[in-house]
């Protein structure tokens, strides 16, 4: 297939690395390179031109916390559905979660998930199990899968009990020289939660998880971190007190890092009074204070990234008793529309980028590239000051459980660029 060539017209470069970041510039993209970067661009060869009101390019968002179904949940999200989600929200590139059906816990499965995204615009970095069926008991062939492609290890939001397995997987981490992924998560002190406990689990009369029940994992996972010299990157923080817990053992050089989901800066507990199921999430909306803290840690450079914590569940699980509904929110398509929303006024636009697409590929030692010359063109392309309204018929996921339906933002994805082929949202 013969390959593209694009210009981008006066595009914003947002890329702290970039000696372009901040100037307004013409950009010429001939296959997947960019090969000029001017002022004015005179092209004599066939190319598309995208020219957009407030365009603004950065590097490729990148999502360390997908779930799309195959196999097994395809009811919930496949392949189709969670690309267009992922292109819609920005994303050229996606950790994949390996909580499927059965679960990616070999090298054929690495395989599998890899094929899925053979010559697409979007890059799948696969996930495999770090214990079998995800059950906390028994490790998995982490070998096997890392030789396959996996680019890490999770148990996803199966938090792993027995500390001698996490001393296991801790030594494999040291091997691969990445981290592996912990949803910190002490079930024993929420049995039956809902939502966050406090003032408000109080009044609605339902069971509560407590911000102990993460900070207590996250204190136990960084002591056998730093014990076996392993590399841990925990998931979907919601708890200002672990997020100071974590830069704590970064000051005494432990190999830790952790993101956020963007939802923990835009919702709060407040908000469950009515019963909204899509409100139930894992880890739970904290309150008011809480989210306060996590922005001004965000202000102060002391967290790393943030993710979309996407979890699609079908409408049979969410149009139901708040009580039997299952944790879950769709998050792709507007991460960077709460960040931005919550942030333009909090951080410089360059810092959120970092945010969201510089750092979550440091975290995972994944190359990302500048906006410069001669560099591959993995770019996101935004406007950072349009308002808009997130309707129903806006959602690509094949699950609509999100909260945001009817909520104004400020800031939207306009489309991608990546492995030479570009897609432009509606």
């Amino acid at each position: 297939m013969e390959k593209l060539n694009y210009i981008l017209k006066q595009a914003k470069i947002i890329d702290p690395r970039s000696k372009h970041n901040g100037k307004i510039r013409d950009v010429l993209i001939e296959g997947n390179k960019i090969t000029k970067i001017s002022k004015k661009i005179n092209f004599k060869k066939q190319f598309i031109e995208i020219k957009k009101d407030n365009l603004h390019i950065s590097p490729g968002f990148f999502d360390l916390n997908t779930r799309i179904g195959e196999p097994g949940n395809e009811y919930k999200e496949d392949k189709e559905s969670g690309s267009n989600s992922l292109k819609n929200g920005g994303y050229t590139g996606f950790v994949y979660m390996p909580s499927t059906n059965p679960p990616i816990q070999s090298s054929s499965d690495i395989n599998f998930i890899k094929s899925l995204f053979e010559k697409n615009i979007l890059d799948v970095f696969p996930t495999g199990c770090i214990t079998k069926n995800m059950k906390g008991l028994e490790i998995t062939e982490m070998n096997d899968m890392k030789k396959a492609g996996a680019i890490t290890f999770t148990d996803d939001l199966n938090s792993i009990d027995n500390p001698k397995v996490m001393s296991i997987a801790l030594e494999y981490s040291k091997l691969f020289k990445n981290p592996i992924f912990i949803f910190p998560f002490e079930k024993k002190l929420c049995v039956d939660g809902q939502i966050n406990e406090g003032k408000i689990s109080t009044l609605l009369g339902i069971k509560g998880i407590p911000n102990i029940s993460e900070e207590i994992r996250v204190n136990r996972d960084i002591e056998l971190a730093k014990y076996y010299d392993g590399r841990l990157h925990f998931s979907a923080i919601s708890s200002f007190k672990s997020l100071q817990l974590i830069n704590k053992a970064k000051e005494n050089r432990t190999h830790v890092s952790s993101d956020i989901p963007a939802y923990q800066l835009i919702l709060n507990d407040e908000m469950i009074s009515e019963f909204d199921s899509n409100l139930k999430v894992l880890p739970p909306i904290r309150n008011k204070i809480n989210q306060k803290k996590l922005i001004q840690l965000i202000k102060k450079g002391m967290i790393d990234a943030i993710s979309s914590n996407h979890h699609p569940v079908e409408l049979e699980k969410k149009k139901c008793s708040f009580k039997n509904s299952e944790f879950g929110m769709i998050g792709l398509e507007t991460s960077f529309s709460i960040i931005n929303t919550v942030l333009k006024n909090v951080i410089e636009l360059d810092k959120l980028i970092e945010l969201i697409s510089i750092n979550p590929k440091k975290i995972l030692n994944i190359e990302c590239p500048k906006i410069e010359e001669n560099e591959t063109a993995n770019l996101t392309l935004f406007d950072p000051e349009k308002k808009w309204v997130y309707k129903n018929s806006d959602i690509k996921s094949k699950s609509k459980n999100s909260p945001f339906i009817n909520y104004k933002f400020t800031g939207k994805t306009l489309g991608i660029i990546n492995n030479g082929l570009h897609y432009l949202s509606d």
